[in-house]
């Protein structure tokens, strides 16, 4: 079910999404509210699951220089066991379970080039993946940091569990 935010609701989540630790009393200054219902809102926009204020690591300043995505071919009948190999994986940030050509889109952040080598081994090596194709980052144009939700199957649950 989509939920509905004003315009406030918008205008906060820009502050916040350019810096997660404004104050509440700057943002209403800013905002030309009172504190008390920048707090209120930014509570029912978390508490409602619309936003979430995390920090996010600079991989590339913590040494892990190398990063891009692999595009995963498996067996469509071990999808789950795959996912759940997958997120274990420390080097990968990001999975997406695809419709199409590929079953599975992963981000990875590595420190070398042989670092990369042992991540596709260990994948190559997961039962039920068919062949990897990896893409290196060599720019990053743009990244919004955004709050990625988990998308549930048909009776709620997340599709894979760890």
């Amino acid at each position: 079910m989509k939920k509905k935010i004003d315009s406030m609701d918008s205008k906060i989540i820009s502050v916040l999404e350019k810096n997660g630790r404004v104050a509440n009393t700057e943002l209403a200054k800013m905002l030309k509210t009172s504190e008390t219902t920048i707090r209120n809102r930014i509570k029912r926009l978390i508490d409602s699951d619309l936003i979430k204020i995390v920090a996010i690591r600079n991989r590339a300043k913590l040494g892990y220089e190398l990063s891009g995505n692999i595009r995963i071919k498996a067996n469509t009948q071990k999808i789950q066991s795959i996912g759940k190999s997958l997120n274990k994986m420390d080097q990968i940030w990001y999975i997406a379970q695809l419709a199409g050509y590929d079953e599975f889109d992963v981000e990875f952040n590595v420190t070398s080039q042989y670092d990369l080598q042992v991540l596709l081994e260990k994948i190559n090596k997961i039962d039920g993946v068919i062949a990897t194709k990896p893409s290196i980052r060599l720019q990053l144009i743009k990244h919004l940091g955004e709050y990625m939700a988990s998308f549930p199957d048909s009776k709620g649950k997340n599709m894979i569990k760890e």
